[in-house]
Parts: structure tokens; C-alpha cells; sequence
């Protein structure tokens, strides 16, 4: 069931990003992994509940000459992908690293961002602030990231029972 289930979240989002040919090119985690063929086996191994996939939009002419691929692309990344390097990126070697000592503790806390409906998901929107494909430039700059106590993160969202952190982008994104 479980590949079943996969091999539809694949078709379908080759479907919405317009991808109609039989064998694009798979990036993970910021990383090509090869062509559908070669990468299948190893994205049938990762629980389809940490893989969130992402659409490139883009012309074929874009995505062949961004990516390399005449067959179109898939892009997944994987929730502890984008934990660690959120972590690593902006809280490992700041100040907030006392209130956030592990990427376990930051998988458990609210974010409040630029994407307000995105309650206790925060992996939609800490993704904002990585790459998730080789050499992407669409990656939102951080301003300020400040952490809420955990009284003071109930009082907006009772289910912030660990804090919430707070990320203001720059302007000029």
C-alpha cells in the first residue's frame, strides 16, 4: 500500500507540473539522484509522510538548461533534510541555540512566518529559507529570528506547548 500510495504522489506531481515524459530527473534533498529509473528504489524507501515534493515551474527549455534534463524534473525533500538545514544555517551558532539546543526540539515548536494558515506545519515554512535545488536562488533572506517562550507561544496557539519562533524576511527577498 505504501508504494502504491508513492508511485501516486509521484504521478500526480508530474501531472500538476505539467512533467509527461517517462523519466525525469530526481533531485532529493537538494542532491540529483538520477533519472526516475535509478532513483525510484530510493525514494520507495522513505516514509512518503517525510517526503514533501515541490514544484519547479519552468519552460522545457528552463528546466533543461537549469537542471540538464530533456525528460523534465522531480523535486522531493524530506522533513529532516529541511530541519537540519534550517538548524544548521540559522540556530546552530546563534543565541537561539539555548532555547533550541537540537533540530528535534525545532521539529516540535510553532513558526510563525510569512505563511500565517501554515500552524504547527513548520517544515512549509521553514522550507522558505533553504535550498531545495541545486544553485536555487529563491531562497528568502532571514532578518530576525526570535524565539517565543512557550507561555507566551500558547497564548497564540494552544498546541505551541514547546515555543514558537518568530522569522521576518528581509525586504529585498
Amino acid at each position: 500500500m505504501k508504494t502504491v500510495c508513492f508511485l501516486f504522489t509521484i504521478i500526480f506531481t508530474c501531472i500538476v507540473s505539467g512533467q509527461t515524459k517517462d523519466n525525469p530527473l530526481v533531485i532529493l534533498d537538494s542532491k540529483c539522484i538520477g533519472y526516475m529509473e535509478q532513483a525510484e528504489n530510493t525514494l520507495k524507501n522513505i516514509n512518503q509522510n517525510d517526503l514533501l515534493p515541490f514544484i519547479y515551474k519552468g519552460n522545457a527549455e528552463e528546466v533543461e538548461q537549469k537542471f540538464g534534463s530533456k525528460s523534465g524534473v522531480l523535486i522531493f525533500a524530506t522533513k529532516k533534510y529541511i530541519l537540519n538545514t534550517f538548524y544548521q544555517n540559522n540556530i546552530e551558532n546563534s543565541p537561539l541555540k539555548k532555547d533550541i539546543p537540537t533540530t528535534d526540539c525545532l521539529s516540535k515548536i510553532g513558526v510563525i512566518g510569512s505563511i500565517a494558515s501554515n500552524i504547527n506545519q513548520p517544515y512549509d515554512e521553514l522550507v522558505n529559507y533553504i535550498s531545495i535545488t541545486p544553485n536555487n536562488k529563491a531562497v528568502k533572506k532571514i532578518a530576525s529570528i526570535t524565539f517565543i517562550k512557550p507561555t507566551d507561544a500558547q497564548i497564540i496557539n494552544s498546541d505551541w506547548k514547546f515555543g514558537a519562533i518568530e522569522i521576518m524576511s528581509t525586504i529585498d527577498n
